[in-house]
């Protein structure tokens, strides 16, 4: 007799209809073709300073970072001779005191940049791989995403603490990015949230949890027996009064786009809390503010690398492989040379 079985990953939602017991062979091919492939939220850094830009990279297929010192308009790239060739990162981030940490699949990594060192911090679970990493600059927190539908996402403030945060009922969370504030922005479902970490200490034990609401519905979402041409929000860059974003394919390959909405803005409930505007007469009006504002930059299926400075008046992203700056509103091409 067979049972539906509904996988959820990372924005999209595929049923399959299967045996009770799936074959080891079946299970790994599902287990690809539901993978977070298509996501590259969290693929590049500002340093603390705001000077240079990382970019995860290769060189000849083997892991490396790419450096960008925006004052000299000089790039280079880094090898991470400790990374398998086979391996590959998946984040980076940077907190406000220049540490960089980093994500491959098993494992969650420190990294001296200049250097290209790692130092593994903590092994992924047993059947649980690691995603994107984010640093949260109000409560100077780093947060990571995985694919355990249990506890989907961690924190920690210092490498040997681990602490689960809790989501309920909405268990992938992708492109996670903060804004200077705190405020949290992801993907899910491929339509884009917004949010913020809520703490709690209970018996001296800290606790975290998601609070968000969907922003903008920007997933477009279809059926048909072919490979779906589904759209969603793939990667996230927050500045002061904009948000940045990469829509690509949510799965198979092909077609994005390069945009930019409206922030919105946040406001708190008389408890001090953000406001989540549960009726439908609050929610539908902000759907609609947001959508007004969504612009096309530009299509491009390769486009991303979004990462924003420190005090958010800079944008880097890269489209039609071209390295772009915006700074307080007023895009320029960035010309580099080879350091």
């Amino acid at each position: 007799m067979a049972k539906q079985l509904v996988f959820r990953q990372h924005g999209a939602q595929f049923c399959v209809m299967a045996c009770k017991k799936l074959t080891a062979f079946a299970a790994a091919i599902l287990a690809l073709l539901f993978s977070e492939s298509y996501c590259v939220a969290g693929d590049a850094i500002f340093s603390s300073d705001g000077g240079r830009v990382y970019l995860i990279s290769d060189i000849e297929s083997k892991p490396a970072i790419e450096e960008i010192d925006l004052n000299k308009k000089t790039t280079r790239k880094i090898l991470l001779t400790q990374l398998d060739a086979s391996d590959s990162l998946r984040g980076i981030t940077c907190t406000n005191k220049n540490r960089f940490f980093c994500t491959t699949a098993k494992a969650v990594w420190s990294l001296e940049p200049q250097s290209g060192r790692l130092t593994k911090i903590r092994d992924a679970p047993n059947e649980v791989s690691f995603w994107r990493i984010a640093y949260n600059p109000k409560m100077q927190r780093v947060f990571v995403t995985t694919d355990d539908r249990e506890q989907p996402v961690f924190t920690f403030k210092d490498p040997g603490e681990w602490i689960p945060v809790r989501m309920r009922r909405h268990p992938y969370p992708s492109c996670l990015a903060f804004a200077a504030n705190g405020e949290l922005f992801f993907a899910a479902y491929g339509d884009l949230w917004c949010g913020e970490i809520q703490a709690d200490k209970v018996d001296d034990q800290d606790y975290f949890s998601i609070a968000a609401y969907r922003y903008a519905p920007l997933a477009t979402l279809e059926t048909q027996n072919t490979t779906p041409a589904e759209i969603g929000v793939a990667d996230i860059g927050v500045n002061r009064d904009t948000v940045h974003l990469q829509l690509s394919r949510m799965g198979g390959s092909g077609d994005g786009w390069f945009a930019r909405l409206q922030r919105p803005k946040v406001k708190g409930d008389t408890e001090g809390e953000m406001e989540m505007f549960y009726e439908p007469k609050e929610r539908l009006p902000i759907y609609l503010t947001s959508l007004r504002s969504l612009e096309i930059l530009g299509e491009d299926s390769h486009a991303g690398y979004i990462c924003v400075s420190p005090d958010e008046t800079r944008v880097h992203y890269v489209l039609h492989d071209k390295h772009w700056l915006v700074t307080n509103g007023k895009t320029e091409e960035l010309h580099l040379h080879q350091q």
